[in-house]
């Protein structure tokens, strides 16, 4: 949870501008917004000075930038790169991503430029109210913006840490059949290990076993679809596989302290665009 910039004044004597400092010495955020467009869309030709984030919620996205020609779907990021110019590579209809510039003084720690099934897609609606709070310090919105970035770091480089492939195909699993009723019994079954077995070879590699990872995963969904969409509580229950919308207000609350619909409330100011 982020602490208010009086609260880190009072208690730390921090000042603003040296927050400010400190985010900036890496990256700086640079604008951003929601774009939504309904019909047939292409991205125009340009070329940005900054790095620009894709985040796809709806449709899908062709682009080309340089010689390489990119596809993204619903949950994927794209990252392209300053001064190399690109611009829609198809039409496609029905399209929805947010957009996300930022400035980078030095060389970023990795060289991929697509993720797909991003989890952690809410923290880009959070990004975007906090920049449209008339009050908000530029360090929290860099922070954010930090946060999504760390991210995509992870991801890129962690496959190269990886050191139990096995791990990696059970979560991998898990992630591909998510559902409320998907059991640690049903995985153990289904890679034909016992459900203590199968939680030893996931904890060593992630840190906790088939229940957390599953209870992970799902909190992760309901963030995404609550912040993403205009679904009703019930609709997202059933979606995720929840016996009922109560059974699946009751395990969000559990997990992340609040009611859904407080969690869907809390970030609501985004600048949105259609061309």
């Amino acid at each position: 949870m982020l602490i208010e910039n009086k609260k880190i004044n009072e208690k730390y004597g921090v000042l603003k501008s040296d927050m400010d400092q400190f985010w900036r010495f890496s990256i700086e955020y640079a604008g951003g917004g929601l774009f939504s467009k309904e019909g047939e869309w292409i991205h125009p030709r340009v070329t940005e000075k900054t790095y620009e984030i894709l985040y796809v919620t709806r449709g899908e996205v062709y682009m080309q930038e340089g010689e390489c020609e990119i596809h993204a779907k619903a949950g994927d990021i794209l990252l392209l790169e300053p001064g190399t110019e690109h611009f829609g590579s198809r039409y496609t209809q029905n399209v929805s991503f947010y957009w996300i510039h930022f400035l980078h003084h030095g060389k970023l720690p990795f060289e991929r430029r697509k993720w797909e099934n991003f989890e952690e897609g809410y923290l880009f609606k959070e990004l975007l109210h906090y920049d449209n709070l008339p009050a908000s310090p530029q360090y929290v919105v860099n922070a954010i913006l930090a946060c999504i970035l760390a991210h995509l770091c992870y991801l890129a480089q962690g496959s190269a840490a990886v050191t139990d492939k096995k791990a990696e195909e059970i979560y991998e699993w898990i992630r591909a059949n998510l559902t409320a009723r998907l059991s640690v019994e049903k995985v153990a079954q289904y890679f034909h290990y016992t459900s203590d077995h199968l939680s030893r070879i996931l904890r060593r590699q992630y840190g906790m076993g088939a229940k957390g990872i599953i209870e992970h995963l799902l909190l992760l969904r309901a963030k995404e679809l609550l912040q993403n969409t205009d679904k009703y509580i019930k609709e997202i229950a059933a979606e995720m596989g929840f016996a009922s919308d109560n059974a699946f207000i009751a395990f969000f609350r559990l997990k992340e302290g609040v009611y859904p619909s407080a969690f869907r409330n809390r970030f609501y100011k985004i600048h949105m665009n259609s061309h």
